[in-house]
């Protein structure tokens, strides 16, 4: 969505759309997550994962190969085996078209780009890793660096603000504090695993770092910048960097997010719901009272029991003088299971109610979660829904 959105912009600004490739991240999983289900019963739906390629630990994108051809070349087959049911998805047509490229990021990349083409989305795009070679990034870095200790202090000011301001504890959120020595970079290594940088460490293999890849972007690369939610909250850091390290106002940037769920059956539950279904069990069983029919609140003996617990409620002792409490509650506690056998018959209903309510809540949780991956949505759903972002 952000990248049609983009395209769209510059078109209607006349500027020129580029995105960035984030491969000097980690592939972290391969395996691709979906959900499955069975029929109209929420009990089956369940959240599964099929391996693409075989793990062998977090390496950067720029250097992760396919290390297991079969698994790699079977992924779509396989996913049709195991989600018989699946509305028709990208996934069974894109996968065979994968490019033969050396990287796995640059065969997702490759695919992506064949369809964004393909339904109008024409930006232009540059691979992280390849934008570190540029000049320009080796004289950032190379600034940086060069003034470490000054860079360090207003980074790690950011951050610190940014978490007291939000009351976060972690030392991870919104990125780690920069320790004595370390550059705001990773260095790239030989075996692709990555290292932290030094004032020492070669600029021709660094690579930035999230808060750093965005500055750069940012003061030094383009106009307007982007973000998804996930990056866009954290730029109140880089902006408090680029004042208070460059000493000028940060450029404008936007935050856009859009969901847009898989065409999967859903359940009528809803969270409200299940908050509801769990109140009138919890109160069937502590305050009966409130669920006894006229027939039965009628009767003499039940109007006592119901009045005698009014009374109770009234006279609640104070919350210093624990003997009366002690006895006051032991005497609440003896009206309510007086007035239970009143309602006993509400009471599996009302818990049957429950297990299904909070059946269907999971399973909608499962099935309209929005973060799968776009390969799972039929291309007569995904194409309009991104096209429209063409016209901001």
């Amino acid at each position: 969505m952000k990248n049609f959105a983009l395209a769209g912009l510059a078109k209607k600004h006349g500027g020129v759309g580029l995105h960035l490739i984030a491969d000097t991240d980690t592939l972290k999983s391969t395996s691709l997550r979906f959900p499955v289900f069975r029929d109209r019963d929420p009990a089956s739906v369940r959240l599964e994962s099929l391996a693409f390629d075989r793990f062998e630990g977090e390496v950067a994108y720029e250097d992760r190969k396919v290390e297991d051809p079969v698994t790699f070349g079977s992924f779509a087959r396989r996913f049709g085996e195991r989600a018989p049911n699946w509305p028709e998805p990208l996934l069974w047509r894109a996968w065979p078209r994968m490019a033969d490229a050396p990287t796995i990021g640059a065969r997702f990349t490759a695919l992506r780009r064949e369809y964004e083409r393909r339904w109008g989305c024409e930006n232009l795009e540059r691979p992280v890793s390849r934008l570190s070679q540029t000049e320009a990034f080796a004289r950032f870095a190379t600034h940086i660096l060069g003034e470490l200790p000054r860079f360090r202090e207003v980074y790690n000011t950011a951050v610190r603000a940014y978490r007291d301001a939000n009351h976060i504890r972690s030392d991870n959120h919104p990125a780690p504090e920069l320790r004595e020595g370390e550059g705001p970079f990773w260095v790239r290594t030989v075996t692709g695993r990555r290292e932290r940088a030094t004032a020492t460490s070669d600029v021709r293999n660094l690579r930035p770092r999230a808060l750093t890849l965005t500055l750069f972007a940012r003061v030094c690369l383009g106009d307007f910048f982007i973000h998804g939610i996930g990056g866009g909250k954290y730029d109140e850091v880089t902006d408090a960097i680029i004042r208070d390290y460059f000493g000028v106002e940060p450029p404008a940037y936007q935050v856009l997010s859009a969901t847009l769920h898989l065409p999967l059956p859903g359940f009528p539950s809803t969270p409200d719901d299940l908050k509801h279904a769990e109140r009138r069990v919890r109160d069937l069983h502590w305050n009966p009272q409130r669920h006894l029919s006229p027939e039965t609140l009628a009767r003499p003996e039940v109007r006592a029991l119901v009045e005698r617990k009014a009374a109770l409620a009234r006279a609640e002792p104070t919350r210093t003088d624990h003997a009366a409490r002690r006895d006051w509650f032991r005497a609440l506690q003896k009206v309510t299971e007086e007035l239970r056998p009143f309602v006993f018959k509400q009471e599996p209903v009302a818990k049957e109610n429950l297990a299904r309510v909070r059946a269907e809540v999971a399973a909608n949780a499962v099935l309209r979660r929005r973060d799968y991956a776009w390969v799972l949505y039929p291309e007569e759903m995904l194409r309009p829904f991104l096209q429209r972002f063409l016209d901001v």
